[in-house]
């Protein structure tokens, strides 16, 4: 059947180019007509997938009045809705389908995808999860769904969804790790540790696994079962770098929570070599992009429709996730995350060719928007505290005039101690592996900020992570008075957190932190240059 359908489509192509896309139809029809189902919803897709989608739609209205209960035209005709923008139709048409046929993934799929193109993450990810619901178990596709949730921030039902995939499989090491994953972000430690420590004998290359592990608890004793499973793994052999890698941050962080700091020293040492030798930094590319930041002038706000988002920046390691943990707290604040829509925005508009484009700007600026709004409780303000987004102030004045900028800044020493101690799973932080380079980017990034605060009109707070952490109520009230009165209390974190900081950002808030470069300049001498 398919490749006589495939026959009529390349004969349709031909005739749309002969005699119009009108008349090709009109054939195509005839030639369908007699045909069941399954054969009229194979011509629809295939006119869909070849961009005829105003046929295929004609083609899946006649084959519905003769087919009215068939699942698979229902789909395809709500996918020709949705390629045509009728969005609202589009959706109209695939959930009236999965109230017949719960069960249809495709048309979960579709939904739960283009839901989420309009910002509605909530919507996306109920309607995925109810459709695995509603399916026999099948570990690809609930890995598939786990996969879909944590895009869209849903770690509370990634969870319950893993959790239930755990008891249905319990030896299976991939749902394990999901667990510990989900559990970790959730700030549910013990649980995380528990699945984090079953994968690791039956995989000891899940290097994410060796580091989410390090990061469930502050290590107090060195016979801990813990820290005695990454001493004899780094001791053991690897069977890759990337393994060894892991496992070196992560008997480091063990040895620096216990005080060994020129064991930890050591052994970064060699985790930092061997993650420096996977992702070299190119300086001479970084440079050149600073330059050319700063020789770009803004252009003036393209729109105002009142959204007010909020960023924290910073160099990585200066306390942006304990500053946006404490601004989640607030009523009329959302935190979603570390986003990376700025600085893909950014990339697209300068291929484009596109960054003083008007019209382009103000497409951009619609497109962010919806996807920090979502479809969760509307607040007051929207936070991304991807700390990276310094690179990016210009293009963030550009499109939202109304933005806040919290600028997180710490002790250049214990910013270049911490960076070194951390495994950063991005090419963007590949600068983090050795001091002369993290001194380069450091540069290029004062160099951005004394620019920014120059020829920028965006109100900027100077958040210092040392008054935060020793007068967290007096520098939070600053914080409020900058907000316009949102309400911000100093305590534990309550949202989901993704990062490495996992574990101290939800503990209450201490200065054990402050000067921690002193601890190591005896066995790290290049933090003294700093």
């Amino acid at each position: 059947m398919s490749d006589y359908i495939d026959t009529l489509l390349a004969e349709f192509g031909a005739d749309a180019g002969r005699h119009g896309e009108g008349a090709a139809l009109s054939q195509l029809q005839e030639r369908l007509r007699g045909h069941d189902a399954t054969a009229w919803a194979l011509a629809v897709a295939g006119l869909l997938r070849a961009g005829f989608s105003a046929a295929a739609g004609a083609a899946a209205t006649s084959a519905l009045r003769h087919f009215p209960q068939n699942p698979q035209l229902h789909y395809w005709h709500g996918n020709v809705l949705r390629v045509e923008g009728r969005v609202a139709e589009a959706e109209q048409v695939l959930r009236d389908l999965l109230r017949a046929a719960p069960q249809h993934r495709d048309a979960a799929l579709s939904l739960a995808f283009m839901l989420r193109e309009q910002g509605r993450y909530a919507a996306a990810a109920q309607v995925l999860v109810a459709s695995t619901n509603a399916r026999a178990p099948d570990r690809v596709e609930i890995q598939a769904t786990l996969a879909f949730l944590r895009e869209c921030g849903a770690f509370d039902a990634a969870l319950t969804l893993a959790q239930a995939a755990r008891a249905h499989w319990p030896d299976s090491v991939e749902i394990a790790a999901l667990v510990g994953e989900f559990a970790l972000a959730l700030g549910q430690f013990d649980l995380a540790a528990e699945c984090l420590r079953q994968t690791l004998p039956a995989d000891p290359r899940r290097g994410a696994s060796w580091l989410r592990l390090s990061r469930c608890q502050r290590y107090r004793e060195r016979g801990d079962a813990d820290v005695m499973r990454f001493e004899a793994a780094w001791n053991a052999p690897q069977p890759d770098a990337q393994t060894r890698t892991c496992i070196g941050f992560a008997l480091g962080k063990a040895r620096d929570d216990l005080g060994d700091f020129a064991g930890a020293a050591q052994v970064l040492r060699e985790a930092n070599a061997l993650a420096r030798a996977a992702t070299p930094w190119d300086r001479a590319a970084w440079e050149a992009f600073v330059a050319q930041q700063m020789a770009w002038t803004p252009v003036g706000p393209v729109v105002d429709d009142g959204f007010t988002p909020l960023f924290i920046v910073g160099l990585p390691r200066s306390g942006t996730t304990l500053a946006a943990t404490q601004l989640a707290r607030a009523a009329d604040v959302r935190d979603r995350g570390e986003l990376n829509w700025i600085g893909a925005m950014h990339a697209h508009l300068s291929a484009q060719d596109a960054l003083h484009d008007s019209e382009a700007l103000r497409a951009t600026a619609a497109l962010v928007a919806i996807h920090m709004r979502r479809d969760d409780a509307p607040a007051r303000w929207y936070l991304d505290k991807n700390p990276l987004n310094f690179r990016y102030l210009g293009l963030i004045a550009a499109l939202f005039p109304r933005a806040r900028i919290v600028h997180c800044r710490r002790d250049r020493r214990d910013t270049a101690l911490s960076l070194w101690m951390q495994h950063f799973d991005h090419p963007d932080a590949a600068f983090a592996y050795a001091f002369d380079d993290i001194a380069a980017y450091a540069r290029g990034y004062d160099a951005l900020m004394t620019h920014w605060r120059a020829t920028l009109r965006l109100p900027l707070f100077e958040l210092d992570y040392e008054a935060l952490v020793t007068d967290a109520e007096g520098t939070l009230a600053r914080l409020t008075e900058f907000l316009g009165g949102a309400r911000v209390a100093p305590d534990a974190a309550s949202t989901a957190i993704a990062t490495a900081s996992v574990w101290q950002a939800r503990q209450p808030v201490h200065r054990e932190s402050i000067e921690r470069w002193r601890q190591y300049v005896p066995h790290v001498p290049e933090l003294a240059s700093f």
